[in-house]
Order: C-alpha cells, then sequence, then structure tokens
C-alpha cells in the first residue's frame, strides 16, 4: 500500500469511532484549517471542534478546535511529531493525537493533553494491540489495532528517484519548462508550490509539505523576493520547507 494511500485509510478509519464519541454541539472535519491565530493557520488531518467556531462561510474554524489529529507521513513526521505538537500546545489545543506509522511497524497513537501549566504533559503511547481510554475532549477507548483493522498489510516503501548532480538528493521531478513553454504534468506533480502535499502557516512563515530540492528553493526565492527559503532537511528527502522573513541587517539566519 502505497504511503498517500495508508494516510487515507487510517485518517477515514479515525472518523466514524470519532463521530459517535463527540459530544453535542460539536462536529469534526477532515483536512478543513483551524485559524488559531493572525499569523497561524494549520490544517489537521482530523479535528473535533465547537459548532459555533465554524458559523459563517469560512474555509477555517475560529480558534484552537478541541482536539486535532495528524496522521504522519514521509514528510510530516518531523514536524507532527515536534514543531507542530509546540504550536498546538502555544495556541490552547487541548487535546492533540498522533498516529504515528514509521516504516513497516503497525501504526501507534501518540496521546497528548494539555495541563494546567499551558504545555503537554507526557505522551502516552497506545501500541498496536493495546488500548487506552480517554474522556477528554470525550470518552472513548483508543485500541489501534481494532481502529486499523482495514489495514491489508505493510505500507510500501516510498519510490525515489534517479540521483542529480548535487551530492546526495534524488531527483523529484523535471526541471521549470522555459516560460514560453507549456508545463507537462510531471513538472506540475513535483514542482513548487504545485508538488506541496500540504501548505500551512507557522507564526507567518509559509511552510510547505513534500520532497524538495535545490530547484524548488530557487524557484520560492524568485515567488517570494528578499525572504528566507528554507530547507527543513537534505535535498530531496521528505519533509518541509520554510519561507521566512528577511533577517535583520547582522543577524543570522536559523
Amino acid at each position: 500500500m502505497s504511503h498517500t494511500l495508508l494516510h487515507q485509510v487510517l485518517v477515514s478509519s479515525l472518523v466514524v469511532p470519532v463521530g459517535l464519541a463527540q459530544r453535542p454541539g460539536h462536529d469534526h472535519l477532515t483536512a478543513f484549517g483551524t485559524r488559531l491565530a493572525d499569523d497561524t493557520w494549520l490544517r489537521p488531518d482530523l479535528m473535533v471542534y465547537r459548532k459555533d467556531q465554524a458559523e459563517g462561510d469560512l474555509w477555517y474554524i475560529r480558534g484552537a478546535p478541541l482536539l486535532a489529529v495528524e496522521v504522519v507521513s514521509p514528510s510530516s513526521r518531523e514536524a507532527d511529531l515536534r514543531a507542530k505538537r509546540a504550536l498546538y500546545a502555544r495556541h490552547g489545543v487541548p487535546s492533540y493525537w498522533v498516529v504515528d506509522v514509521h516504516g513497516d511497524r503497525k501504526p501507534a497513537i501518540l496521546v497528548h493533553e494539555l495541563g494546567e501549566d499551558g504545555r503537554y504533559g507526557a505522551e502516552e503511547r497506545v501500541p498496536w494491540g493495546r488500548s487506552h481510554r480517554l474522556s477528554r475532549p470525550f470518552g472513548i477507548e483508543l485500541a489501534p489495532e481494532e481502529l486499523f483493522d482495514r489495514l491489508p498489510g505493510r505500507a510500501a516503501a516510498p519510490r525515489r528517484n534517479p540521483v542529480i548532480s548535487y551530492p546526495a538528493a534524488p531527483r523529484v521531478g523535471s526541471d521549470l519548462p522555459h516560460h514560453e513553454d507549456l508545463f507537462d504534468l510531471d513538472v506540475f506533480g513535483h514542482r513548487w508550490p504545485t508538488g506541496a502535499e500540504k501548505v500551512e502557516l507557522w507564526d507567518g512563515c509559509p511552510v510547505f509539505y513534500g520532497r524538495w530540492d535545490e530547484r524548488d528553493v530557487r524557484i520560492a526565492e524568485r515567488a517570494y523576493p528578499g525572504r528566507v527559503v528554507r530547507l527543513d532537511q537534505p535535498p530531496g528527502e521528505p519533509g518541509t520547507m520554510t519561507i521566512m522573513p528577511a533577517p535583520a541587517e547582522g543577524a543570522a539566519v536559523t
């Protein structure tokens, strides 16, 4: 099973049990935006929220959801386990679950609950073959083996493309065509920004998930002149690319 299909199966497997467990006045959505602040917009794979947060014709809910769920992919795993955990805590999301799938391992659910100090407490890991009863944000029994019983087997390893000239960078799609030529599907599906798996806004910085290399950096630099375009992992590896403000004169880029 490809990682994309596996991701879809894992998300869809959670929708019904979460929908049945949620309380009156709550609702849930998949792959919908949450506006945590004027400069921060995230798109969890699944979230539960108060219905009044979604009033009006908006493409996001207002404020922190009651529950945010992220299902890791090769490009999102590092962000889901670290940076987004910190963002969700800082913006007061009471419950954060991560469905962690790594290599050929069976999925586990990592549960984070916000404490009175505004931080997530110790992570509760619910592995395959075990279960854990939760009361927040609603009562539910988390048992990965039962929730994800439709999985047909191991996930297929991601396909890698041939190596190009710069060191250790797998080729990711074709180069951009000449400005007078039309795009072909390979370029459209791989190059930034149309090749992005997901796009979010973190503290005023656009974040693009995908498999990027130095060519994508150059494209983004032309689109955002004067800003710093940062690859958050080695070129050609799955992960994120962040568009940052220009550093103050004399300041170092982090």
